[in-house]
C-alpha cells in the first residue's frame, strides 16, 4: 500500500479541476517535485508522495493534511514569505510553475530535531513527548517589523460573511430587496463545498447555481477575505489577502453596514481516538474534495469511520473511482437515507454500531498501516475488537457550526446580526440563508421581490455517535487522543488540567491547556473540546479563533480613511 496517490485514469466526475497534460514543477522543503496545472499545493504534494508536511508545535509529531481549506492545521508558507498571515492552508494555494514552499511552524517546535520522520525507540519517544508536554507552547515566530497594511472604511446596507450556499442565498435575497450588499469569504473559492454534494437549485446543479450567484455579485464579492471580528457597534473588520503568491500581503477593510448576515456554515468534526492526528487520517469532505477536484485518492485501501451520512458519500466516490473501501464503520445502529442505500447497493461493506479505537502508524512511510476497531458496546469478547489493514482512514464526526464570530461578538437580531445556521444540508443552508437575508432586508425597510430558491437535495439523518467515541476512549490511550490537534492538546491533558485546576471555569481551563494556540486557532478540531468538557462537567470552552488580529491590523483599522466605494 502506498498512501495518497493520483488516479491514473480518473473516471468522469473526478479530477475536474486538473489539467493532467500540463505539468508544473515546484519545490517543497528544498526538494523538487512535479504536479499539474489545476493542482493546489496540497494535491501536488500528495500526488508527489509527500504525506507529511510538518511537525506539531509542542510534541513534534508528524502531521499531514486532515481538513479542508482554511480549517486545516498543517499550514505552509510560500517562498520567502513571512509575517503573521504568511501561513496558509495548502488547499488554498494554487500550484504555480517554479513555486517553492516550506512548512509553517511556531518557533521552537521540535528544537532537538527529534521528529522530522525519524523512527524513535518507544522509550525515547515517550520520554521526548513527556518533556515536550511539560513545556509551554512555543512563542509564535515573529516577523520583522513592517508598516501597518493599507486600510479603508466602507459603508453599505448589508455585509454577508461567508459565500457558501447560505451566504449566496442571503445575498440573493438582499439584492432582490434592492440592498447594497458586500460578501466576504475567507476561502479562495465561492460556493463552499457545493461541488461535493449532489442536488439541484432551481433546476441547476449546486455548483452551477453557486457559480452563477457568485458571478452576479461581481465586485461585491471579496474572496480570500477573512472577517476576524464584529464590534459592539456592528463594524466588521476584514483582512483581505491581496497577493496569491504572498499570503502575508494583506489589506484591512472596516465595514460599517446597516445589518450583518453570518453565513459561515459548518465544519466537519474529527473523531477522537488514539493517534487521531496521524498522517493518513483525513476528514470525509477533504478526501472527497481531493478526489473530485484533483483526482487524489487518500490511499489504496481505505477504511471509513463515520457518525453521519457524509462518510457514505465519500465511500461511494471512492468505490466509483476504483479505490478499495475495506469497511465503513458507523457508530449508529440503524442509519437510513439515500447515501446509505446507495453505498449498500454498490457493495460497500458496512459494520454498524462500530467505532475506531486507534491506528497504527508507519513512520518510515509516513502513513497508516492498520486501523483498530470494536463494537460501540460490550466488553471482552463481546466488544468484537478487530484490526483492519488500511493505508488511509476517512473520518466524519458530523458537522459543527462555525459560530465563533457570533459567540465572540454577542450581538443579536435586535442589534442587526442575523445568523444563517439552520443545518448543514443544502436545503437547510439555502433556506436559512434566504431567510436571514430577507430578515435583514426587513430590518432596513425593504422586502425581497423574488421567491426563495427551490432546492431539490437529499437530507441527512441527524449526526449521532460522537458520544460513543468518548465512551470508548481508553484512558491508557488518552494521551494520544487529540481534542485540539493544532495545539497538541489531548484528552489526557484535559482530564489532568481539570483535576489540578485552581481557578474554576471553562475559560481558565482552556487557557491552562492552551486551547486554540495552534496555527489553526482551534478550527480544525471544531467542537471536540466542548464535547469533552461537557462529559466532565467543565462547562463550554471559548470558541475557536476566527483569525489572527495583530497590533499592525488594529493600528490600520484605527487609522483607515473613509472610502464610500460601491460595488
Amino acid at each position: 500500500m502506498s498512501g495518497p496517490r493520483r488516479l491514473p485514469a480518473p473516471p468522469a466526475g473526478f479530477g475536474v479541476e486538473l489539467d493532467a497534460a500540463e505539468p508544473a514543477s515546484f519545490r517543497f522543503a528544498g526538494r523538487q517535485h512535479t504536479g499539474c496545472y489545476g493542482d493546489t499545493l496540497a494535491s501536488g504534494l500528495l500526488a508527489a508522495g509527500v504525506p507529511v508536511w510538518s511537525t506539531s508545535p509542542r510534541l513534534g509529531r508528524p502531521r499531514g493534511p486532515m481538513g479542508l481549506g482554511v480549517d486545516d492545521a498543517a499550514l505552509l508558507t510560500v517562498g520567502g514569505d513571512s509575517g503573521a498571515w504568511s501561513a496558509a492552508a495548502a488547499d488554498e494555494i494554487v500550484l504555480r510553475e517554479a513555486m517553492s514552499a516550506r512548512r509553517a511552524v511556531a518557533a521552537g517546535a521540535d528544537p532537538a530535531g527529534l521528529a522530522g520522520g525519524r523512527a524513535l525507540l518507544p522509550a525515547v519517544r515517550r520520554l521526548t513527548e513527556a518533556l515536550r508536554r511539560s513545556l509551554p507552547l512555543p512563542a509564535p515566530r515573529l516577523a520583522a517589523t513592517r508598516p501597518p497594511p493599507p486600510a479603508r472604511r466602507e459603508t453599505c446596507d448589508l455585509v454577508v460573511i461567508g459565500a457558501g450556499l447560505a451566504g449566496l442565498a442571503a445575498a440573493a435575497a438582499a439584492r432582490a430587496a434592492g440592498l447594497d450588499v458586500r460578501v466576504v469569504e475567507a476561502s479562495r473559492r465561492a460556493g463552499g463545498v457545493a461541488d461535493l454534494f449532489d442536488g439541484q437549485i432551481d433546476g441547476l446543479s449546486l455548483k452551477v447555481w453557486t457559480d452563477a450567484e457568485a458571478a452576479a455579485l461581481g465586485g461585491a464579492l471579496a474572496l480570500n477575505s477573512t472577517a476576524i471580528s464584529i464590534g459592539a457597534d456592528g463594524a466588521v473588520t476584514v483582512v483581505e489577502r491581496t497577493d496569491a503568491s504572498r499570503p502575508s500581503e494583506i489589506a484591512v477593510r472596516a465595514l460599517s453596514p446597516g445589518a450583518i448576515v453570518l453565513a459561515t456554515g459548518y465544519r466537519e468534526r474529527p473523531l477522537i481516538f488514539a493517534d487521531n492526528d496521524r498522517p493518513g487520517v483525513v476528514l470525509s469532505c477533504a478526501a472527497r474534495a481531493l478526489l473530485r477536484r484533483q483526482a487524489i485518492a487518500p490511499g489504496e485501501r481505505v477504511v471509513v469511520a463515520t457518525t453521519s451520512d457524509d462518510g457514505y458519500r465519500t465511500a461511494i466516490d471512492l468505490r466509483r473511482a476504483g479505490v478499495e473501501v475495506g469497511l465503513v464503520l458507523d457508530a449508529r445502529d440503524n442509519p437510513q437515507g439515500p447515501a446509505v442505500d446507495l453505498a449498500k447497493a454498490l457493495g460497500v461493506p458496512l459494520s454498524l454500531f462500530s467505532v475506531v479505537t486507534g491506528v497504527e502508524y508507519d513512520p518510515a512511510r509516513g502513513g497508516l498501516c492498520e486501523v483498530r476497531a470494536q463494537n460501540r458496546f460490550g466488553e471482552g469478547v463481546s466488544a468484537g475488537a478487530r484490526t483492519l489493514e488500511a493505508d488511509a482512514l476517512v473520518v466524519s464526526g458530523g458537522f459543527a457550526p462555525r459560530d465563533e464570530l457570533a459567540r465572540r461578538c454577542g450581538l443579536t437580531e435586535a442589534e442587526g446580526l442575523f445568523v444563517a445556521h439552520t443545518g448543514p444540508d443544502a436545503a437547510d443552508a439555502v433556506a436559512g440563508g434566504w431567510a436571514a437575508g430577507a430578515a435583514a432586508a426587513r430590518r432596513l425597510g425593504a422586502e425581497p421581490t423574488a421567491a426563495a430558491p427551490n432546492v431539490d437535495a437529499a437530507r441527512d439523518e441527524p449526526d449521532d455517535g460522537v458520544a460513543g467515541y468518548l465512551e470508548r476512549l481508553d484512558p491508557a490511550r488518552a494521551g494520544t487522543a487529540f481534542v485540539d490537534i493544532g495545539a497538541d492538546v489531548t484528552a489526557a491533558d484535559v482530564y489532568a488540567a481539570a483535576e489540578a485546576a485552581v481557578t474554576p471555569g471553562p475559560g481558565a481551563l482552556a487557557r491552562r491547556l492552551g486551547l486554540g494556540g495552534g496555527l489553526d486557532g482551534g478550527r480544525l478540531s471544531a467542537d471536540l473540546p466542548a464535547r469533552l468538557f461537557a462529559t466532565i462537567g467543565a462547562g463550554r470552552p471559548p470558541a475557536p479563533s476566527p483569525g489572527r488580529p495583530t497590533v499592525g491590523l488594529l493600528a490600520a483599522r484605527a487609522t483607515a480613511p473613509f472610502k464610500a466605494d460601491r460595488a
